[in-house]
């Protein structure tokens, strides 16, 4: 089996609070069924995630995406509905899709397709998910429906529709969340704003990260829970929509240990919206302690380019707490701690604090 890689695109550079549903998820579980995870508050009229990320409970229920052959005999593909606001005209629509591959770990023997369904009926055509790419896994999978839905109005109930459209009996991958941007999640944007937020020895959350990794992928959150990852929070005052962040986290990495390869984070908005994966094969600084230890500091930034990926979090409302969640993702003893200590121009600092600094329009 390759081994799979978590990969997270760095590109530098009144609310409608309508319930969504799932064909598949079902309304009448039994007391003894595996738990789901909380549904996320709308973000904005124009944006919301399913699932509250924070909430996701260790052994989530397992919602399977349906092969071709499946849906003769069942309800159809595996359909999410988000329930959205405003009178927007719409330009685009975007959804992003945190996926399990098979029980074979890989998505090799798969083509999972989706589309967008409008409230008045207008459909988009079936288009082909791309979750991993070069054996790496992208966490929140997108797909970008730019001229189907122009001139609707966004207010109403949408639809996204997945399925796999390969019959190979081969497992079934897993629904875990998805999110639905309209027009990029926001209106017409305003001034620039900004804020950063750092976390001193006394109030952030350092040490060794718990080792944590499901049986489909490295970061599987739906296997073994949020909770079980180290959670720092952030918050923050001024408002305004967000449209790239950057990310400073220094790690001591124990000989043995591979922080391009094991470490693994998920940073949650306050409506519980999500952006996860790992981190570079450089850091931005590394410094060698000793012959077993290695100080690596990296610097993460992240945002939406105008002709590439929309990053999931733009039009978030930044004023709030947002939670960064860390972990190893491999179970093997060597250890990697989060650390205020870190790399600066090639020298010791002992002032290099997780900070979290967002940047967008109001």
């Amino acid at each position: 089996m390759r081994k799979n890689r978590l990969v997270l695109l760095l590109l530098l550079g009144s609310f409608a609070l309508m319930g969504a549903e799932c064909s598949t998820f079902g309304g009448d579980d039994d007391d003894d069924d595996p738990p789901l995870p909380d549904r996320a508050i709308a973000s904005s009229p124009l944006l919301r995630a399913y699932y509250d990320t924070r909430t996701f409970p260790k052994g989530m229920k397992e919602l399977k995406i349906p092969e071709d052959k499946d849906m003769l005999d069942e309800d159809g593909p595996l359909t999410v509905e988000f329930g959205m606001g405003g009178t927007a005209t719409i330009t685009s629509v975007h959804t992003h899709l945190m996926l399990s591959p098979p029980k074979s770990g890989t998505f090799d023997n798969c083509e999972l397709q989706c589309r967008c369904i409008a409230p008045n009926g207008t459909k988009s055509g079936w288009k082909v998910l791309d979750v991993e790419l070069a054996d790496e896994i992208n966490l929140q999978a997108e797909v970008a429906f730019l001229f189907e839905f122009d001139g609707l109005i966004s207010d109403g109930t949408w639809k996204i529709e997945l399925k796999d459209a390969v019959d190979d009996n081969d497992g079934r991958c897993l629904f875990r969340n998805g999110s639905l941007h309209i027009n990029q999640g926001m209106g017409t944007p305003g001034g620039a704003a900004n804020e950063t937020q750092t976390l001193s020895a006394a109030v952030g959350l350092y040490g060794t990260l718990p080792e944590k990794s499901g049986s489909r992928m490295m970061l599987d959150i739906g296997a073994f829970g949020i909770n079980a990852m180290l959670r720092n929070d952030f918050t923050f005052t001024t408002s305004f929509y967000v449209t790239s962040l950057t990310l400073r986290v220094s790690f001591y990495v124990n000989d043995g240990a591979a922080a391009e390869t094991d470490a693994m984070f998920v940073l949650v908005s306050p409506s519980g919206n999500w952006l996860a994966g790992g981190f570079p094969d450089d850091a931005n600084e590394e410094l060698e302690i000793s012959s077993t230890l290695t100080l690596r500091t990296y610097t993460l930034g992240i945002g939406s380019l105008t002709a590439g990926p929309l990053m999931n979090l733009n039009g978030e409302p930044s004023a709030g707490t947002w939670s960064l969640y860390l972990a190893d993702g491999k179970t093997d003893g060597n250890t990697m701690a989060v650390t205020t200590d870190g790399v600066f121009g090639a020298s010791f600092d002992t002032n290099q604090t997780l900070s979290l600094a967002l940047v967008g329009n109001t």
